[in-house]
């Protein structure tokens, strides 16, 4: 009988990470690396969809097993959470209209920035741009409807959300990468939970001896710019 494990989902749909998991077709980087990684632990995935701040709350909690939907590994939240060696390396970068411009970070005087809740990215925007106007959404997809309807003028995001929403919107861009935010992205799982994090570590170095990893790295990423 396979092991169960409860993975949380972010509801929001991080695209090319995940898809809605409600939607017709499930599917996405994180969709098929973790589907390897189950494949080779003989493991039964059932996902919780929720908000991003709710899964990260259930997970400190011990309600979830893990978190496989674009987890920014940071000192923080490694105090609380154990991680995996990390799966992806992106930055944050800062996306705007088609026919707008960035220089360098002198460009965001009198700004309004958009970001998402409890994310890495609201974090710097509040410690790097204290005195503009901030708008947080709960949802990537609102925050680039509101972007494109002109009532924020950039938004601040990871790399590779930004390459899977860049592919729907012509009309938008990256104005820049932001300088020194670069992070990565690790399974995030309960605090003290050794075994699973030895069992998820070891199966991660597998998919990439045998060229799994990197088969699905380039069917997602083959043409986004992560850094």
């Amino acid at each position: 009988m396979k092991q169960i494990l409860k993975i949380g989902l972010d509801s929001a749909a991080p695209f090319p990470l995940h898809s809605d998991y409600n939607s017709s077709v499930f599917e996405g980087f994180e969709v098929d690396m973790i589907r390897a990684v189950a494949e080779v632990l003989n493991l039964e995935l059932h996902y919780e969809v929720s908000l991003w701040k709710t899964i990260l709350e259930k997970l400190y909690k011990g309600e979830l097993d893990m978190i496989c939907s674009a987890v920014t590994m940071t000192s923080s939240r490694q105090m609380i959470l154990e991680f995996s060696k990390p799966y992806l390396q992106f930055q944050l970068c800062a996306v705007v209209n088609g026919g707008d411009g960035l220089v360098d970070l002198s460009s965001f005087k009198n700004k309004k920035i958009g970001i998402r809740t409890a994310t890495e990215a609201e974090k710097y925007v509040m410690a790097q741009f204290p005195g503009n106007v901030t708008v947080h959404t709960d949802t990537n997809d609102e925050l680039y409807k509101k972007l494109l309807a002109h009532k924020i003028d950039v938004l601040i995001d990871d790399s590779p959300i930004v390459g899977g929403f860049l592919a729907k919107h012509q009309s938008l861009k990256i104005g820049m990468f932001m300088p020194g935010t670069e992070s990565e992205y690790a399974i995030a799982m309960k605090k003290g939970d050794l075994a699973l994090k030895h069992q998820i570590n070891e199966t991660l170095d597998l998919l990439r001896q045998n060229g799994i990893y990197d088969a699905i790295h380039d069917k997602w990423f083959n043409s986004i710019k992560l850094v």
